[in-house]
């Protein structure tokens, strides 16, 4: 059985607060952006975490995803027209930040008038979509709900009138996101978490197999410049360095028997955060200057609508209960089970690194010039079955 290193969640957190602000970001920003890659690597979405390919090293690096990121600005607060509704522009500080900043504020909204909204536009990655929803909903007493709009990685969906194929009459080259929603609601037991990308997987799945240069196991996620179904992710892009280079692109939701539905809901989230100053116009993946900025929203509303707070809870639960005694599967699971399940685990465990996460922590601390002070709690069995993501 694969063994991996463990590390301390609290060790983990404060070497990156260590390292973000030898780079030069602000405490506040440091904070915000650890918490984030943190939350994502407890969880097991190592895509998003530390050492992920939107993690510590981009960061610091201010390459990638975070290339428009701006250390030395402050976040726009524009004047409220509606008490339940705030616009925040980012103006360009990192998107951990910006988003922490939107947290609180629509906490704050929701507990005051029952419902609350905030847009932040102009801003950068913020890494899981489901990190922020879960913590409008840490507190019990809050439903939380969170969108983003990503870089163009995926065709807009043609028509079939046979409902067969819908590349049929799609468009030829990559408009829309990966627009990921995340929503938690808490219960008695806890918080239910859904997080999800519209188009089929998020595309850092490709990328990872791009970078490796090995073939994909995943059929109806990445099409070629034909729309056909490919395993090979050199059919998406010659390199990392050619991202610009428009080739494939990653099927919406649905892939080519219903991609429409995937489609129609990356189009929405678009236009919703479109209202509230995102982005009108492609945002090509390889892109690295200001017109990269993407949006954000989030979303919190009060659970005691009807019922006390825990008097919904229970009924979330009880409404769990009877898909649990009666309708269950043998594989069936609730959204979220497999990252609650990783989260306990790394709370008692430690986080699992690969060798090549740990070499990506230690090329941070080399870059910023600060020794790496992380320090295994030892080499342990890997468990897949809890962060098999």
């Amino acid at each position: 059985m694969q063994k991996r290193d463990h590390f301390s969640v609290d060790d983990i957190y404060n070497f990156s607060i260590k390292v973000l602000e030898a780079a030069g970001y602000r405490s506040e920003m440091a904070n915000s952006t650890a918490y984030a890659l943190l939350e994502a690597d407890k969880r097991g979405i190592f895509s998003h975490g530390t050492a992920g390919g939107t993690g510590i090293e981009e960061s610091v690096k201010r390459s990638g995803i975070t290339a428009t990121v701006k250390l030395d600005t402050d976040p726009i607060y524009i004047d409220q027209k509606y008490p339940t509704i705030a616009i925040i522009d980012a103006n360009g500080v990192p998107g951990h930040y910006s988003s922490d900043l939107a947290v609180t504020l629509v906490k704050k909204l929701a507990r005051e008038y029952g419902y609350g909204k905030v847009i932040v536009n102009n801003a950068n990655h913020y890494g899981a979509a489901g990190v922020w929803s879960n913590k409008i909903a840490e507190d019990g007493d809050l439903k939380g709900i969170s969108t983003c709009t990503t870089v163009a990685v995926a065709r807009v969906m043609g028509d079939d009138p046979d409902r067969v194929d819908y590349t049929k009459g799609a468009g030829t080259v990559n408009r829309i996101g990966t627009n990921p929603l995340a929503i938690s609601i808490p219960h008695k037991g806890g918080i239910m978490t859904f997080d999800t990308a519209w188009t089929r997987m998020a595309v850092s799945y490709c990328l990872k197999y791009l970078k490796s240069g090995t073939m994909m196991s995943i059929p109806e996620y990445i099409a070629d410049k034909n729309l056909n179904s490919t395993l090979d992710p050199h059919e998406f892009a010659d390199s990392m360095d050619r991202l610009s280079d428009e080739k494939g692109s990653v099927f919406p939701h649905g892939s080519t028997l219903a991609g429409y539905k995937g489609d129609a809901m990356l189009r929405f989230i678009e236009i919703d955060n479109a209202i509230g100053g995102g982005p009108i116009t492609k945002i090509p993946l390889g892109s690295k200057d200001e017109n990269r900025r993407i949006s954000h929203t989030f979303e919190a509303q009060v659970i005691d609508v009807l019922y006390t707070k825990e008097d919904a809870k229970n009924r979330v639960c009880d409404l769990m209960n009877d898909y649990e005694s009666k309708y269950f599967g043998k594989n069936s699971r609730w959204p979220g089970d497999r990252a609650n399940q990783a989260l306990e685990y790394s709370m008692k465990e430690g986080i699992p690194y690969s060798e090549s996460q740990i070499n990506t922590l230690k090329r941070s601390a080399e870059y910023v010039g600060i020794e790496f002070e992380l320090i295994s709690l030892g080499s342990k069995n890997y468990p897949h079955d809890v962060f098999n993501k």
